[in-house]
């Protein structure tokens, strides 16, 4: 995260504004989406839908101490910045173990179930120890890029096994965040006022959006 600290976008004592505010947009999308699914999820008392809506509050947490770390000055308070950093990729983590969990209740049922529910918990374990050990984006991008991987085979399985309401809706959200992906890790920016990481912001609230029109057609198995 030093790499070009001093060329960092400014506004006052706040650094990279846009990614700030792109950041925080993303997390009241994800409340939002989240407020609206768990409800819907109680009402029908789908926990592939609960989990789901957990995905998207953690996205919110995730977004918010993202939008902190990127807005604190490495040079007033580096440590600040990495802890909030660092605080941001653990949420990142309780994303992919909400995502899998979700596919366990609308893909599989019995020992198929307990076993993708087990695996969720010990790849989120693996996950902290990666992030403890090195605290960078591509840790939580490869991890949350596994849980998109399972999501996808599972919304392929479900839509061809039992023609599952909202799989093709979960689909589109996960090639979205495929195309987040891409922009992110290729540095693909709009200008040095809005970057990769604006961009990337951006796309995801699509993704978010997508994948909640799937989640409100979730049923468990």
């Amino acid at each position: 995260m030093a790499d070009g600290d001093a060329a960092l976008p400014r506004w006052g004592v706040l650094t990279e504004p846009m990614t700030v505010f792109t950041n925080l947009v993303l997390a009241g999308l994800a409340f939002v989406l989240t407020a609206r699914l768990a409800y819907h999820s109680a009402a029908i008392g789908s926990a592939a839908a609960a989990s789901l809506a957990a995905g998207l509050l953690a996205t919110a947490f995730a977004a918010v101490l993202g939008a902190v770390a990127h807005g604190t000055d490495p040079a007033v308070d580096a440590p600040l910045r990495a802890r909030f950093w660092r605080a941001a990729l653990y949420a990142t983590g309780l994303i992919g173990v909400a995502t899998i969990s979700c596919v366990a209740f609308f893909a599989a049922r019995g020992a198929t179930r307990t076993a993708i529910l087990v695996f969720a918990c010990l790849k989120l374990v693996v996950f902290i120890v990666n992030v403890a050990r090195r605290p960078e984006f591509r840790v939580a991008a490869a991890d949350y890029g596994g849980a998109l991987a399972i999501l996808l085979g599972g919304a392929a399985f479900a839509a061809v096994r039992w023609s599952a309401p909202g799989m093709a809706w979960l689909i589109a959200g996960v090639l979205m965040s495929l195309v987040g992906g891409i922009v992110q890790a290729r540095r693909i920016g709009l200008h040095r006022h809005f970057n990769h990481n604006d961009l990337f912001h951006v796309l995801q609230m699509v993704a978010l959006y997508l994948l909640y029109r799937g989640g409100v057609l979730l049923v468990d198995r």
